[in-house]
């Protein structure tokens, strides 16, 4: 099969010195996995890149196990053959492997494992992985669930010092391994004051999108028709994954009544907090995730076909679109409107796309990822990626109106963009080129205000950047700073040559001329370029993941992680004493609708209401903080006010978070109504 002309070239654009033949041959459709001789067996690796450092040598460990099966010992899971293995009994309950890698404690990083290779009988799907420095305290450090096949298994986690690694899994079937190693990398020394990672949480898929139910706090993730690759042309059905943060589970499913392959799409929450997902590899596609049910339902079909383009939510509660060349043509995709009560989208022939165009050399990418803000009087605003901003009125047939441009910058093109308080929009990061132009490190503060008014800019906001970066995610936090993790010096899809590894935290100071200061944080050591997320969770930490979904391209990352802020930390690592929320108004609040909080002791004067997130290919246009004035009423009793305007605080959930001493609460929900 022939893959579309815009993906063709978009990939020729990523290996360069590669020719189209090799290209289709590379990534046709039913490509089997890339695969190694691993122990004297082809086996398939899935391309994912090993845990960084060197692999640990087997010669002097030994092994303890559950249990056994005749013929089938624990050290023939690392013998150097992959003919032998260790099974266990099959039970009802959990069997494990312990590996004492010798006479010294190794900073781990991270191990891989094969599944019997002559039958696909008792394969891993759910496991745990902790280590230990003396068989006795054990750290968890990865857990989650591996797609059931004959693949090589991979978890790699932030290194931590240990001479003991175990694997626990389910075995009602029992579990079998052929081969099993394990890593070892440069120790990253813990330093609280810069947060800290940790665990991994191993998906059955790569999560290149990915939202927060509001209702559950859970994360569902998806990839696309397929869970290691998106061209082929298999449309029609997305595989997803949901992971339950308290209960410590991934589940899978595959997505097949919408009809809908959910890749290269734009996601908007609605107001009552289901994911409206549209376009993509199916392009004129609209599909619903209800919270409430927990399940996916399909929406009407969009005028345009789309792929990568911008959707937001309006202050009366529809969805807006615009752009999205990446599919079904090039130009004129100019705005539509979603009706979610009718189910039925709208033409804004006015709201033109021509307007938010990059100078990008492949016409298809020049609409691509807007940066897309809902604002006042069911109007949008575009901050870029392209130099130029713009208002678009949804009324009518639209409107379109110039709003100034981004000085200091560029286009920045795969950048980002976060309102990080009312009405101010840090912007940072991106290249001139969607792929193969080197990034800048350049950042700006936009105020908006009156809709049509042009924007104010503060450019070089904080001095710029630590790093260059494109192909980065970031959240807005709690105490109004953004965290910024991943990206590259060059975008380069699928390669991950000139990965930036340290995080930083952008702080905003309104007394600074710059407009405040960036910091760097903790280290990580699992890269996260294109097609990976960030998402802001309800206790206040972040979820990562993703990279990849290419098939064989050496960028297949099968996996998330967990960062927690310094501000959640004492000196030593331990978790600091947090403020609690005992109760909230319940029900929809009106702009300029009044919250009363009641908590268990005294909090700071201010506090955050945070919009709930969706994250797809650098965009998070749902993210949004608003710093609210809490006015003590009585004893541990606060009000705080929505913004009167409608659109400030776009409708839908928010989570509220009180701080003690710059130390946030666990959230709890704040729902918006809408005008």
């Amino acid at each position: 099969m022939k893959l579309d002309w815009r993906v063709a070239v978009f990939l020729l654009g990523t290996a360069r010195a590669r020719d189209m033949s090799e290209l289709e041959a590379l990534y046709r459709e039913g490509l089997t996995p890339d695969t190694a001789i691993i122990d004297g067996a082809e086996v398939a690796t899935l391309s994912q890149p090993l845990p960084q450092g060197r692999e640990i040598n087997r010669a002097s460990w030994t092994a303890n196990c559950t249990t056994v099966t005749s013929g089938h010992n624990c050290s023939q899971a690392f013998d150097g053959d992959s003919k032998t293995y260790w099974q266990s009994a099959s039970s009802g309950n959990s069997q494990n492997i312990t590996i004492d890698l010798g006479t010294q404690n190794y900073a781990v990083s991270g191990l891989t494992v094969v599944p019997r290779q002559d039958e696909a009988t008792a394969l891993i799907e759910q496991h745990q992985i902790f280590l230990s420095v003396d068989n006795k305290t054990w750290d968890q450090v990865a857990y989650g669930t591996w797609w059931p096949d004959q693949s090589q298994k991979l978890s790699a986690f932030q290194p931590r010092k240990a001479r003991y690694v175990r694997l626990t899994a389910p075995a009602t079937n029992g579990i079998a391994i052929a081969d099993i190693r394990v890593y070892e990398s440069e120790f990253i020394a813990p330093d609280a004051t810069l947060g800290a990672w940790g665990p991994t949480i191993d998906f059955p898929l790569v999560p290149v999108s990915g939202a927060v139910d509001a209702s559950s706090g859970e994360v569902v993730a998806w990839s696309s028709w397929g869970y290691k690759i998106f061209t082929g042309g298999k449309g029609g059905k997305t595989q997803t994954a949901t992971w339950n943060g308290k209960a410590k589970s991934v589940t899978r499913r595959s997505v097949t009544n919408t009809q809908h392959d959910m890749f290269c799409t734009g996601i908007s929450m609605d107001v009552d907090g289901k994911f409206v997902v549209t376009g993509g590899n199916d392009g004129s596609q609209t599909s619903i995730y209800n919270t409430t049910v927990r399940d996916w339902f399909k929406g009407g079909s969009l005028y345009e076909f789309r792929g990568y383009q911008a959707s937001t939510i309006l202050s009366d509660g529809r969805i807006f679109l615009i752009g999205g060349s990446f599919q079904g043509g090039v130009g004129a995709k100019n705005g539509e409107v979603y009706d979610t009560k009718t189910e039925k989208w709208s033409k804004l022939d006015n709201a033109l796309s021509s307007a938010m165009l990059t100078q990008d050399q492949r016409t298809y990418r020049q609409d691509n990822h807007g940066w897309i803000f809902g604002w006042t009087n069911g109007s949008a605003f575009q901050a870029g990626p392209s130099v130029q901003m713009n208002w678009y009125g949804t009324s009518g047939n639209g409107t379109t109106a110039p709003a100034g441009n981004r000085t200091g910058d560029a286009d920045a093109m795969c950048g980002n963009a976060v309102m990080y308080d009312q009405g101010k929009i840090l912007t940072f990061g991106g290249s001139p080129w969607y792929e193969t132009s080197e990034a800048t490190n350049n950042a700006a503060i936009i105020t908006i205000d009156k809709v049509n008014q042009s924007a104010s800019v503060l450019p070089n906001a904080g001095g710029g950047m630590n790093y260059k970066r494109t192909f980065h995610s970031s959240v807005v936090l709690p105490d109004g700073s953004v965290f910024v993790h991943g990206g590259q010096v060059v975008g380069l899809p699928f390669n991950e040559s000139q990965a930036q590894m340290t995080p930083e935290l952008f702080i905003p100071d309104t007394n600074a001329a710059n407009g405040g200061t960036w910091v760097k944080q903790q280290k990580n050591s699992v890269v996260r370029v294109y097609h990976s997320i960030s998402l802001l969770l309800q206790d206040g930490t972040v979820f990562t993941g993703g990279g990849g979904l290419c098939g064989d391209c050496d960028a297949n990352h099968f996996d998330g992680q967990i960062y927690t802020p310094a501000y959640l930390l004492k000196p030593d690592g331990s978790l600091r004493d947090r403020p609690n929320i005992k109760t909230v108004t319940s029900g929809p609040v009106k702009p300029g609708g009044s919250v009363e909080v009641t908590t268990d002791g005294p909090v700071d004067s201010q506090a955050s209401i945070i919009r709930y997130s969706s994250n797809t290919h650098t965009v998070d246009t749902d993210q949004r903080r608003i710093a609210v004035q809490l006015n003590q009423s009585g004893e541990n009793k606060y009000t705080f006010n929505i913004p009167a305007e409608p659109g400030i605080a776009l409708p839908g959930y928010y989570m509220l978070f009180v701080l003690k001493d710059g130390t946030p609460s666990h959230s709890v929900n704040v729902k918006v109504a809408a005008a």
